[in-house]
């Protein structure tokens, strides 16, 4: 982005003058950067942009913390993002196992363990999954039963609970499923390290060649007239 708004401020000017100079007709991609450089340039156009990206953060922030539906909507698209979503979820799944391995081997009762285990996120689907499970221990159904139906935790995920529920070491199982989350995430997270430089080198390439082609075109355009 810093690329990017450098480049309008100071790059595109320069062609800019030398079409004035010349005379010639520039296509719309190449009209459509040297508008946003003018804009970039002028007195109000940076302050009217970070203003506005400004108060569009404050507004959605406010909309995410008092609108339950924007919330919900949101949370659940973080959820769904490439990449992104898998680790989050991930690293959710990590803490919750944790706290619940913890409280069960210290004599928490189930009940108030979910009920804790709630404040490790604040994702609004995960905690309402969290208070289904929590019912649905309250009304006798099994966790195995329980985490299956809450479409949110992997297979994988209520596969391993379902086996400690069924040897009676739910506590040491949770333990084991927190460990496996983690070092799943350890792993995706390094995986992702490795591929943001070339992730980052192909974006700018894309960037300021894009920038740079457009800005050109007028050229290319007369050397073909002239051709």
């Amino acid at each position: 982005m810093l690329v990017t708004v450098f480049m309008l401020i100071k790059v595109v000017p320069v062609f800019v003058e030398m079409y004035k100079g010349m005379g010639v007709k520039v296509p719309a991609p190449t009209a459509a950067i040297m508008a946003a450089s003018d804009f970039m340039r002028s007195p109000s156009g940076g302050g009217v942009l970070a203003i506005s990206i400004f108060v569009f953060v404050l507004v959605f922030k406010r909309l995410i913390k008092t609108n339950y539906a924007v919330r919900k909507k949101w949370h659940q698209l973080t959820l769904k993002l490439p990449i992104f979503g898998n680790l989050i979820l991930k690293s959710v799944l990590a803490r919750i196992s944790l706290v619940l391995g913890n409280l069960s081997s210290a004599g928490v009762s189930l009940l108030e363990s979910l009920d804790i285990a709630k404040s490790v996120t604040d994702n609004t689907l995960v905690i309402e999954a969290l208070e289904n499970i929590k019912k649905g221990v309250f009304s006798g159904d099994t966790l195995t039963k329980l985490f299956f139906r809450e479409k949110l935790f992997p297979p994988t995920f209520s596969q391993l609970i379902s086996v400690g529920e069924q040897t009676g070491s739910l506590d040491a199982m949770f333990e084991s499923v927190a460990k496996y989350y983690e070092e799943e995430f350890d792993v995706a997270v390094a995986n992702l390290s490795s591929l943001i430089e070339p992730i980052m080198i192909v974006f700018m390439g894309i960037t300021v060649g894009g920038l740079m082609i457009a800005m050109y075109a007028p050229i290319f355009n007369v050397g073909a007239i002239i051709g």
